[in-house]
C-alpha cells in the first residue's frame, strides 16, 4: 500500500534526490556529452560538407570527363573520316597509276610483238627465199649435169643470178 500511495515525506525526499541528481549531473555530466555531441555533430556536419563538396566535385570531374570523351571521339571521327578519304584517294590514285601502267605496257608488248612479227616474217622471207634458191641450183645443177656440154656463159649468168638474188 505505501507504495501505491507514497506518503509526503517520500515524495519531498525523492524530489530532493532527483534535483540533487539533476544539479550534479548538469554540472559534472552533461556538460562534457552535450560538447563532446555538439563536437560530433560538427565533424559530422564537417564530413557531409566535404562528402557533398567530394561529391559536387566528383560530379564535375564525371562532366569534365563526358566532355572530353565527347571531344574525343568527335576529333577520332573527323581523324577516321580524313584517314578514310586519303585512304580512297591513295586506292583511286593506284588505280588511276595502275591503268595507265597497264596501258603502256599492253602498249609496248604490242609494239614488241609487233617487231618481233615483223623480224619473225622477215626471217621466214629469208629462208624462203634462201630455200627457193637451194632448189633452184640444184634443179639447174641436175639440168646442167644433164647436159654436159652446157655452156660456160650460162653458168657464168646463173651464178651472176644467184649472187644477185
Amino acid at each position: 500500500m505505501d507504495l501505491l500511495t507514497p506518503s509526503i515525506g517520500l515524495i519531498v525526499w525523492q524530489t530532493i534526490i532527483f534535483l540533487i541528481l539533476i544539479l550534479f549531473l548538469s554540472k559534472y555530466a552533461w556538460k562534457p556529452i552535450i560538447k563532446f555531441i555538439d563536437q560530433r555533430e560538427e565533424k559530422i556536419r564537417i564530413s557531409i560538407e566535404k562528402a557533398d563538396q567530394a561529391q559536387k566535385e566528383l560530379k564535375n570531374i564525371k562532366n569534365k570527363k563526358k566532355k572530353i570523351l565527347k571531344e574525343i571521339r568527335i576529333e577520332r571521327d573527323l581523324i577516321l573520316k580524313e584517314a578514310l578519304k586519303i585512304k580512297e584517294e591513295m586506292k583511286q590514285k593506284a588505280r588511276e597509276e595502275g591503268f595507265f601502267e597497264k596501258k603502256k605496257i599492253i602498249k609496248e608488248t604490242k609494239k614488241m610483238l609487233q617487231i618481233e612479227r615483223e623480224i619473225a616474217i622477215q626471217e621466214l622471207k629469208n629462208q624462203i627465199g634462201d630455200i627457193s634458191i637451194k632448189v633452184a641450183e640444184k634443179i639447174l645443177k641436175k639440168e646442167f649435169d644433164k647436159n654436159q656440154k652446157v655452156n660456160l656463159t650460162q653458168e657464168r649468168f646463173i651464178k651472176e643470178f644467184i649472187s644477185d638474188l
